[in-house]
């Protein structure tokens, strides 16, 4: 099999549909999109057509597998994923965390910047916006959950999940 430019360039698309369901604590798209490109290129060195089975298939296979490695090693990682130390916008006095936010202003009524970078993602949903902003105003989780009409834990566990993407939009 010959392995060169055009071999990355038709399972290109094959590479951005598996980053579109994919997250890896530590790593952001773009490397891990490289990482499936070396993918690509190691499953071509190795393909043997006599084996019976059909290149896509093997290549499927070496990608996923590379995904769970990369997975496998940002879990092992220690990293502080705690919604409070969350970069949320960058800006040009610096960065902004909630961590700050919480440490320079009591009422987020206070901090005009900070409330028009929650209201203007696109990333949050407007329950998660909220939620932030209760946290801040300091209610508990119970409190958040009966004023929200919903578990507040859930929306937590969202926002952490939604950790890298609000990190590349700050990036932005």
């Amino acid at each position: 099999m010959d392995i060169n430019n055009e071999l990355i360039l038709k399972w290109e698309p094959k590479i951005q549909k598996l980053l579109q369901g994919t997250f890896v604590i530590g790593i952001d798209r773009d490397d891990i999109a490289q990482e499936l490109r070396i993918a690509i290129i190691k499953a071509a060195q190795g393909f043997d057509e006599d084996r019976g089975v059909i290149f896509h298939t093997y290549l499927h296979t070496a990608m996923v597998n590379t995904i769970r490695t990369l997975i496998s090693r940002g879990q092992r990682q220690p990293i502080d994923l705690s919604l409070e130390n969350t970069l949320v916008a960058r800006n040009e006095e610096g960065t902004v965390t909630l961590n700050e936010v919480l440490k320079d202003s009591t009422n987020i009524s206070d901090d005009l910047e900070f409330k028009d970078l929650l209201e203007n993602s696109s990333l949050l949903s407007l329950v998660e916006k909220d939620f932030i902003i209760l946290r801040l105003e300091g209610m508990n989780m119970d409190e958040i959950s009966k004023d929200l009409q919903t578990s507040a834990y859930k929306i937590r566990d969202n926002l952490r999940e939604k950790i890298g993407d609000l990190l590349e939009e700050a990036k932005a």
